[in-house]
């Protein structure tokens, strides 16, 4: 809606322009007291409406002073400014820096940055509604609680017999956090510039908005629409942020060098780089001797080891020390400090030799469970470092983050440097096997069986509602999925073999002694067995991979739906939303009328459907597969064990901390 303001400044407006094209036709009328006075009317109009726009301008200078006041403060005098500074001289990188996902990491709500749809949205939860509102360039949620009451604003005491009405508030969007994935929204929480998160993520791939709670693979937990943005997103997703938490009142008096990842968060305070190079004979003696510039850190320059903690900082599941001055300044490691002296990483193999970890542990006794295979690889996004410390690649040879990743030289989706999506990613350190690849992989040399990381670097990461290739460099092997659950290499790409046949195979092409297996292991489907009775992040990846382009090729699809079908009314919202889209994308389902959050009922009837449809649509010739695809003779789906294998099925609660 105008404000009155610009009512009366178009107002104001108009009638000065009538004047003047009256007081023009003055002369031609000869009377002069008649055009002094308009004269003096339309001098009077426009000195009103120069008021009336200067007071408007005014009134908006100290509505966005008091807005901004309500925001975390960008900038630092300790030696940070800001990528803005950086481009002057360094125009080709800022480009490339520019349009990465790590620089829109944390952005201000503004109509360039907000992907979410706005205006006319109303999203409900159990007893809340949230109304989404544009304003110009200002995006507002307006918040109905119908549990929470408030005194009508008129009643100026509480009037008898008068009912309660529901508490209602609107807030500001501030902040933003995602723009690749998903983005979250975050508001004022009164505090300072405290920030707290809103229950509704929008869901890029989907163009939809989701409740927070079903996009990440766990049950809902009690208080995660109480995140603070101040304490925990600052961490990772500014570049040195100082949380400045004032403890006994409360107050949020936040500050970063930088929204996002910008150029400092990796190549630390540049300050002292500025102002010495600032002397033309300065840059251009580094120019032509191509020294390091001591004033600046460059990654590349750096060991392996401190090169790859700049990524690790944030890429890692590390111990916050309880320093006291933490909630302060945040975060002390700088690019080119020893990672491991200031935050050590949590090591579920080296857990003995860190007794700092064993009181955290003995805290937060679900941490490990939540964040790692039993063995102690990774099972999480984000945390890639942890993956690479573990892998022989790094501590036997050469291998960090920069071997394959690039914030310049790269896309902007995986950061991948030039040819690293191909196996010279691998061929830079292991040329040996350039010229045997097919007698090393045993599959034809233009498979996706013989693409290096299909097999060492397989999809056993789970995060933003999809597997994500392990950063700890490994082996396929039988005996790892039985001790720790984690589906294998070779059965996540042949999804219609069994442990059994993974067994055989290694056996007689790389002589790794065969292990016990159960009959059930031997002849079905290892993906199935983990599909039906596994946990939820085993059904997550199995169903990732149901829509993975290599497995459908070496397995087929025609006999995926009716399983995929089965998690549609699966307990955990992720696992639905995971095994929809993989099933939309067979041939014949891409219409499949389904809500991975509708009602149970819904989501029932979708699963019905599925199975129905592939009953009477299944190709012939899946008889010949036999029972490891739980398909009779008939080629009919073999009910009754599918049905005994769910009732085996491990309902442990899970929550995969992302």
């Amino acid at each position: 809606m105008p404000s009155p303001v610009g009512n009366m400044e178009w107002f104001c407006f108009i009638l000065a322009v009538a004047g003047a094209l009256t007081l023009l036709g003055a002369p031609m009328r000869h009377d002069r007291a008649w055009s002094l006075g308009l004269v003096i009317g339309v001098a009077v109009m426009c000195l009103t409406g120069a008021v009336a726009l200067q007071w408007r301008r005014t009134h908006q200078t100290a509505a966005s002073r008091k807005w901004s006041a309500t925001l975390p403060r960008e900038g630092r005098s300790d030696g940070y400014v800001s990528s803005d500074t950086c481009q002057a001289c360094h125009p080709a990188q800022y480009a490339s820096w520019h349009r990465t996902y790590h620089r829109t990491m944390t952005q201000f709500a503004r109509p360039s940055t907000v992907l979410g749809l706005f205006g006319n949205v109303t999203l409900d939860t159990d007893n809340s509604t949230f109304n989404l509102e544009r304003r110009a360039d200002e995006f507002w949620v307006h918040i109905t609680d119908s549990e929470r009451t408030a005194e009508p604003a008129v009643a100026s005491s509480p009037a008898p017999n008068r009912p309660a009405q529901p508490w209602r508030i609107s807030k500001r969007i501030s902040l933003l956090t995602g723009s690749h994935h998903m983005q979250a929204l975050w508001v004022r929480s009164g505090q300072g510039n405290g920030q707290f998160i809103l229950p509704f993520i929008y869901l890029i791939e989907a163009s939809r908005w989701v409740p927070r709670d079903d996009v990440f693979l766990g049950l809902p937990l009690a208080n995660a629409g109480h995140q603070e943005w101040n304490s925990v997103c600052i961490n990772c997703h500014t570049t040195a942020g100082q949380p400045r938490l004032q403890g006994k009142s409360g107050t949020r008096d936040t500050r970063v060098a930088e929204l996002g990842i910008a150029c400092e968060a990796c190549h630390g305070p540049a300050g002292e780089h500025v102002r010495q190079n600032q002397a033309p004979q300065r840059r251009y003696h580094m120019h032509t001797t191509r020294q390091a510039d001591a004033t600046i850190i460059n990654p590349q320059r750096l060991s392996k080891e401190r090169s790859s903690q700049v990524c690790g900082n944030c890429h890692s599941i590390k111990h916050i020390p309880d320093r006291p001055d933490w909630a302060e300044n945040g975060f002390r490691y700088r690019p080119g400090d020893d990672l491991e002296h200031i935050t050590p990483l949590i090591r579920p193999t080296q857990l003995d030799s860190q007794p700092q970890m064993k009181a955290f542990l003995q805290r937060f006794p679900d941490f490990i469970e939540n964040r790692f295979w039993s063995d102690g690889m990774v099972r999480v996004s984000g945390r890639e470092y942890n993956g690479l410390i573990e892998t022989p690649c790094y501590q036997r040879g050469q291998l960090s983050c920069l071997s394959c990743h690039s914030m310049h030289q790269s896309d902007p989706d995986d950061q991948l440097g030039a040819r690293m999506e191909t196996n010279e990613a691998c061929l830079q350190c292991h040329e040996t096997y350039r010229h045997r690849l097919e007698a090393h992989t045993h599959h034809p040399p233009d498979s996706s069986g013989s693409e290096c990381y299909n097999c060492h670097m397989s999809h056993t990461t789970y995060g933003l509602l999809k597997a994500i290739r392990s950063h700890q460099i490994d082996s396929p092997a039988v005996l790892s999925s039985l001790k720790t659950g984690r589906p294998n290499a070779c059965n996540l790409c042949h999804l219609d073999q069994s442990l059994g046949w993974t067994a055989q195979h290694l056996s007689e092409w790389f002589g790794i002694a065969k292990v016990q297996l159960t009959g059930e292991e031997q002849a079905t489907s290892a993906a199935l067995l983990w599909l039906l009775r596994g946990d939820a992040g085993q059904r997550a990846l199995i169903a990732w991979s149901m829509g993975w382009e290599p497995a459908k090729l070496a397995s087929g699809q025609a006999w995926l739906p009716p399983f995929l079908a089965q998690l549609l009314d699966d307990p955990y919202s992720a696992v639905r939303y995971i095994a929809q889209r993989s099933l939309r994308r067979i041939a014949g389902y891409q219409d499949l009328a389904y809500d991975f959050v509708g009602p149970a009922a819904e989501r029932l009837h979708a699963r019905q459907w599925a199975l129905e449809k592939w009953r009477l649509t299944q190709p012939k010739g899946l008889a010949r597969a036999g029972s490891r695809l739980l398909i009779d003779s008939t080629g009919a789906l073999q009910q009754d064990i599918v049905e005994n294998l769910q009732r085996q099925r491990n309902n442990r609660s899970v929550n995969l901390d992302e």
